[in-house]
Order: C-alpha cells, then structure tokens, then sequence
C-alpha cells in the first residue's frame, strides 16, 4: 500500500486508516493532511490497523481498496498535469494483492474485484463458461442454483462443501426442466431416463449415467439432502470437482438445446 500511496494511487494514510478504522469498528477519526504528524498518525494507525485485523476483514480491506477507494487523481510535474486515473490505480492494486497472495501461498486469489477461494483453472474456466449460458433469461432458476453454489464455494469464512453440491446439482435439474419441457420431469434423475431413451437418444445412456452419479451423491452424501450420512463425506476436493462438473452438464444440455448453434463464448 506504500508504494500505492507514493504513486499517488490513493489520497494518503488517512483514507486508508479510516476505511481500516470503519471495518474494524473503532470510533471515526479525523486526521489533519497539512501537518506532518497528522499524516504519520494516519499511517500510524492504518499499519496498526493491518497488523490487528482478522484475517477475514483484511479481505474486506483488499476488496475496499480495489473497488472504492481509488479515483481520478491530478497532480502536477514541472508545471505539467498529470492525470491518474482510477482504472490505473486498479490495476496496479490488483496486480499487487494477487502478487502477494501467491507468495504468501494463500488458499485465495484477487480476481474481478473481489478476494475468492483459489479453484483449479478448469474448475474457473468451466464454472466461468456456466455464467455465461446461464444469462439468458428463461434461465434463472438454473442461474440462481449455481449463484448460491459458488458463494458457497467461495466463501471466505467457511466453504459449505454440502451446499455447493446441493446446489450446483439443482442448477442442473433446473436447466434440463427448463430447456426441455416436453420431458415433464419432476427429477434429474427422470429427465436423463427421457433423454437417454433409445427413440430420443440426446446423449448416450454411458453419458447419462454421469448426471444420474451427480444427482445420485447429491441425494444421499453426507449432510447434503435428506440428512443423509451413508453417501460419502462432501470433501473440499469433491465439492470442486462436483462443481465443475455441473457446470459442464449445463454447457452440455445449452448445447443440445441449441442444436449445435455455436456458443456464447
């Protein structure tokens, strides 16, 4: 953050420390920018404020500091205006939190604004492919499921392993009901029966049998539907993969939805 403030990144200690002071709940305070002691009980404060804060709102801070307080910034050198503009200021904050992340070998990662829980690149290239077929429209209750499944998933303070299956899976149900109403199934499981049958064949049945294990764990893993404790405990690494997976069964069935239209990405 130094260096941010030396580059004129951002207004000084002080924003920093007030916005360190408001996470952290203390009571507002007021620092003088045109008195030397002022601006060191601003940075006084902030680089107190960073040693001190749980490591869960120094994500908040990373996340503040990315998205609210940078702006346009002018100065002058050698009687000439310089403009700094917040999308540099951005920039430059973003590279540094991901940099220090991947040093510190962090369990998270800086990406679009926001602190998330570090998932296998396939596992983000997928789940970011899902977001994208999942914005049309008639399919929010899909887009919905797998909105909660990612919280869920990156969630800083606790990921809930059991509702990022439960609703990465739903998600799947979701699309198949909504994308092929004619199958009138209440199920996952009865949708993969219409679409495997030998007269409708849209995949084969060994494919099938890839949403039918999905929605086979979902119903009966460890804390995840139905208070079942007989299925198997919801790893981290199983939830990931689980969520991964999902998201390539809805690209799938948008696919074949679409009669092999090109997709949206």
């Amino acid at each position: 953050m130094n260096e941010g403030i030396e580059r004129d990144y951002l207004g000084g200690w002080a924003v920093a420390a007030k916005e360190l002071g408001r996470i952290a709940r203390l009571t507002p305070k007021d620092y003088s920018d045109s008195s030397s002691r002022g601006l060191q009980s601003a940075r006084f404060d902030a680089e107190s404020q960073l040693k001190q804060l749980e490591w869960d709102r120094l994500y908040d801070f990373c996340e503040r500091l990315y998205n609210h307080l940078p702006e346009d910034r002018i100065r002058w050198y050698n009687n000439e205006e310089i403009v700094v503009s917040k999308v540099e200021a951005q920039a430059f904050f973003a590279e540094e939190m991901q940099l220090l992340f991947e040093e510190e070998s962090l369990g998270y990662e800086f990406r679009d604004g926001l602190v998330q829980r570090r998932g296998k690149r396939h596992t983000i290239e997928q789940t970011s492919k899902a977001e994208k077929v999942l914005a049309d429209q008639k399919l929010n209750a899909a887009r919905t499921h797998f909105s909660k499944a990612l919280r869920y998933f990156h969630d800083r303070k606790k990921t809930d392993h059991e509702n990022t299956v439960k609703e990465a899976v739903c998600a799947v149900e979701a699309a198949a009901k909504t994308l092929f109403p004619e199958a009138k199934a209440t199920t996952l499981g009865d949708f993969v029966s219409w679409a495997t049958d030998n007269k409708r064949s849209l995949f084969p049945k060994t494919i099938g049998q890839t949403f039918n294990g999905l929605y086979g764990f979902r119903n009966s893993g460890e804390g995840v539907a139905h208070g079942a404790a007989s299925g198997g405990v919801v790893t981290a690494e199983l939830s990931e993969y689980i969520l991964g997976i999902a998201a390539s069964q809805i690209i799938l069935l948008v696919d074949v939805a679409r009669d092999d239209e090109e997709p949206p990405f």
